[in-house]
Formats: C-alpha cells, sequence, structure tokens
C-alpha cells in the first residue's frame, strides 16, 4: 500500500502512453513540469488554457501583516498559508484553493491554523489525496527544516509525485519552504534552479524576522518585467 501508482506502473512501461497536450493549468505552472519532468515536450492544449490568469491580493499587501504574525508564530511556513489564504479566499471560493503537505503532522498543523469560517472549504491534503484532481489555487507546504523530514524524503526523492503536486494548481501555485532541506533532492535542486533562472522566487528571508521582496516574475509569458497583475506563482524559501 506504500507504492505509488506511478512505481506500480513503471513495472509495465508498455501499457503507459505519455500525454504531452494538457488542458488544466496556465503556462507559467506548465514550465515547472516542463522543467521537471517532459523537457519542454508538455504543450497547452490551447492559448484559452495557456493564457489563463486569476486576479488575486497580491502577496505585497501581505507582507507588514506576515511580519507581524511571524514575531509571535515562529512556524513561518504555516504564517506564509494562513495568511495567503485568508487573503486569496477574499478573491476566490475557499473551496477553489487547496493545500498539499507532504506527511501527517503537517496536515494537523495547516487544518488547525485554517478552523475559522473564513476558511471553509479549503481543502487541506496529501499529494496521493490530490492525484487525479486540481484546484484554482494549489499552496504546495514542503516543510520548515531538516528535523521535520520524515515522510518528505519520499516525495522529495519521487520525480512522479513531487510533479503531481506541482501540477495540481490551475492558475495559482504558491510553494514554502527551507532551501537548506530542499537542495537535498535532485528533482526539487532541479526545480529550484528552473524558479531561480525564472524570476520566481518570490519571497527570500534568511534571519528570523526580516524579509527581503523578490521582484516578481511578470503575470504573462515572459520574465524580468514587474507587473501589477499577480503572478501565477510564488516561491517563498527560507534557510532554516
Amino acid at each position: 500500500m506504500d507504492e505509488s501508482l506511478f512505481k506500480r506502473l513503471e513495472l509495465h512501461g508498455d501499457a503507459v502512453v505519455q500525454l504531452n497536450v494538457q488542458y488544466r493549468m496556465n503556462r507559467q505552472i506548465m514550465s515547472l513540469s516542463n522543467s521537471l519532468m517532459y523537457e519542454g515536450r508538455l504543450e497547452c492544449g490551447s492559448e484559452r488554457t495557456a493564457a489563463a490568469l486569476l486576479a488575486l491580493p497580491f502577496l505585497r499587501s501581505v507582507q507588514s501583516e506576515l511580519t507581524s504574525y511571524a514575531e509571535s508564530h515562529p512556524q513561518h511556513d504555516l504564517a506564509w498559508i494562513q495568511a495567503t489564504c485568508r487573503h486569496w479566499s477574499a478573491g476566490c471560493k475557499p473551496s477553489d484553493i487547496g493545500v498539499i503537505a507532504p506527511y501527517r503532522q503537517q496536515l494537523k498543523s495547516i487544518s488547525a491554523l485554517l478552523q475559522s469560517s473564513v476558511f471553509s472549504g479549503v481543502e487541506v491534503n496529501t499529494v496521493d489525496k490530490y492525484q487525479g484532481r486540481d484546484k484554482s489555487v494549489i499552496v504546495f507546504s514542503f516543510v520548515r527544516s531538516t528535523a521535520d523530514e520524515g515522510n518528505l524524503g519520499e516525495l522529495l526523492k519521487d520525480w512522479r509525485r513531487l510533479n503531481v503536486a506541482i501540477t495540481r494548481a490551475k492558475h495559482k501555485l504558491l510553494m514554502v519552504g527551507s532551501i537548506t532541506t530542499l537542495r537535498r533532492y535532485a528533482p526539487v535542486e532541479k526545480l529550484l534552479n528552473h524558479l531561480q533562472q525564472e524570476n520566481m522566487i518570490s519571497f527570500n528571508y534568511k534571519s528570523r524576522f526580516k524579509f527581503k521582496l523578490l521582484r516578481p516574475v511578470a503575470a504573462q509569458h515572459g520574465v524580468g518585467r514587474t507587473c501589477r497583475e499577480p503572478t501565477n506563482i510564488f516561491t517563498v524559501i527560507h534557510r532554516n
């Protein structure tokens, strides 16, 4: 039961056909999957899919609130998740927001923070539970530090399950994690390199309560220019 569906399918390679056209996610989110798994072969089935955007409150408005929140809540990852879910739920239905976490304790911690009626409908679950499904907005929480790894190691070593996690989002994807932990795994190392090259590391904090806001990637296809519209991908990393 611990073996993923993809692992079982690998034993019968002749029965597997790779699909190179998708109608779920926009072009920017698809670029992550292309970098991680498809080597540029994955395409959007229509221009409507490729250019799909969801206008939500921009994360700049969250930064001052988050700094204050983090002073009394050392679990920075959870602070980001709660703050972004609260702001983004103002722009879409909570049921359109999904949170993915790698292990049960993280799921419990996140669920406890989302008890308010404001978050009613936000789904918090594991990668495997999201298999074959999608949400307009996905928040992917990796882990706070190496001390918490547990089942995370198995997830981050599995290229396919990691790919499933980042491709559940149709319009918006937020990823939060410790770069010290994530750099230890080849699949995530490749993903982080792509994010850095494409200027998709949106927030980076190196010390306890000091946050650095990096220039966001443009909302439309292309890189290197700031825009008023919210970006499609946010990556929040810390070094502890």
